[in-house]
């Protein structure tokens, strides 16, 4: 990202990470929630410089309502404009790109125009530029300009489940920064190794380099995210300055290890320090622990590497019937065609009176279609007996 000569505020510590309850949303309740959560960190301030410019990226997977908890609540992004102008960002704008969709609309059934209207902040809709990354695993990337060309950005997620990534937080919650169908071609070249996919996943986040992440888990989504899921009030706000710290701190506070979260063990493979590695200040893990937490019993979990795919491609598809489970299209389908339009792999098939047809053999198992659904009618059924044993809870 740019500095445009604008100096950088001194940060807390980096691997600090602040927890603060919170119930319920109301905006001045939630303004003071922010303030609560960011002033251990040494608030708004620690983070965003007079002048700079500031992009707010909360979480647009879809043309979702706050009430949902698939998108963060408007409240929440409300608060940290609010919040940055009083640190004096000389321009505050807002922006993602949702998995389907245009982003102008989506944008308002999430509520996100009225913070726009009210604060008289644009929305972008984000443009492409390739980014190279020198010595990652992925040496070019395909970035949203507004956010790498921004001063600061404030990565505002929702706590979700994922189906694939298990938990969607703070480093998931960037994949919003790959434009348009671009997410989708990034899910069919990385989606057959899962570990893979997480590191792409990472070297994003690493690429933008959030100055904030402030997450919203006043009410969250568990079960079967991050679209599909039940809305949970676990009632509190993290934030952050690194990402990694910030997941693994809310990681504990959901009792889920750290090792079993894809992006976790990607950040780890690279370097950063966890779990352990971070302070906890504010509220403690166990004072905002929710009651209770449904994480996906469903997952894709990674046994073999690119190489089974090239070579012996039979025992690929086989350890993927075994081991993961099948998008398969339940009773609420109304035969919209949205699973056909973003599946990366092009292996859906929709016939007048039918319901989609999925070619099991060719399906890559990265599940955009069940994420996508706007009526929550791709299902994931069970994977084969070998997978069921393994990973049960």
């Amino acid at each position: 990202m740019s500095s445009g000569g604008i100096d950088i505020p001194p940060h807390a510590p980096l691997h600090t990470v602040s927890l603060a309850k919170a119930e319920g949303y109301d905006p001045n309740a939630v303004l003071d929630g922010v303030r609560q959560v960011l002033a251990p960190l040494g608030g708004m301030g620690a983070f965003v410089a007079p002048g700079q410019r500031v992009l707010l990226k909360p979480n647009l997977v879809m043309a979702k309502t706050p009430e949902s908890a698939a998108v963060t609540h408007w409240t929440v992004v409300r608060a940290a404009a609010i919040l940055a102008r009083e640190a004096g960002a000389g321009s505050v704008a807002m922006g993602d790109s949702p998995g389907h969709g245009a982003s102008p609309r989506a944008a308002k059934v999430a509520g996100f125009m009225r913070v726009s209207q009210e604060l008289d902040i644009p929305w972008v809709d984000f443009t492409p530029m390739q980014v190279a990354r020198p010595g990652s695993p992925f040496p070019v990337l395909e970035l949203a300009r507004e956010a790498m060309e921004a001063d600061a950005v404030i990565n505002l997620p929702k706590l979700k489940t994922h189906g694939q990534m298990l938990l969607t937080m703070a480093m998931k919650n960037m994949f919003g920064a790959v434009p348009g169908y671009r997410k989708l071609q990034w899910h069919y070249r990385a989606a057959h190794d899962a570990a893979r996919f997480a590191r792409m996943l990472y070297e994003i986040y690493k690429a933008i380099s959030p100055a904030l992440h402030l997450v919203d888990a006043i009410v969250s989504m568990d079960g079967m995210g991050p679209t599909g899921g039940q809305p949970n009030p676990t009632g509190f706000l993290a934030a952050g300055a690194d990402g990694a710290a910030v997941d693994a701190t809310i990681a504990r506070v959901l009792g889920v290890a750290a090792g079993d979260v894809p992006l976790l063990a990607a950040a780890r493979e690279a370097g950063d320090p966890w779990p352990g590695g971070q302070e906890v200040v504010g509220d403690s893990a166990e004072s905002v622990q929710p009651a209770r937490f449904e994480v996906p019993r469903l997952r894709t979990p990674v046994m073999h590497g690119p190489w089974v795919e090239r070579r012996m491609p039979w025992l690929a598809r086989w350890l993927r019937d075994q081991l993961s489970s099948m998008p398969k299209p339940g009773a609420g389908c109304v035969r919209c065609g949205v699973c056909r339009e973003v599946c990366p792999a092009k292996v859906i098939a929709c016939e007048p009176g039918a319901l989609p047809s999925i070619d099991r053999q060719r399906c890559i198992r990265c599940y955009c279609c069940h994420e996508l659904c706007p009526h929550q009618a791709m299902g994931l059924q069970k994977p084969g007996w070998i997978g069921r044993w393994l990973f049960r809870r």
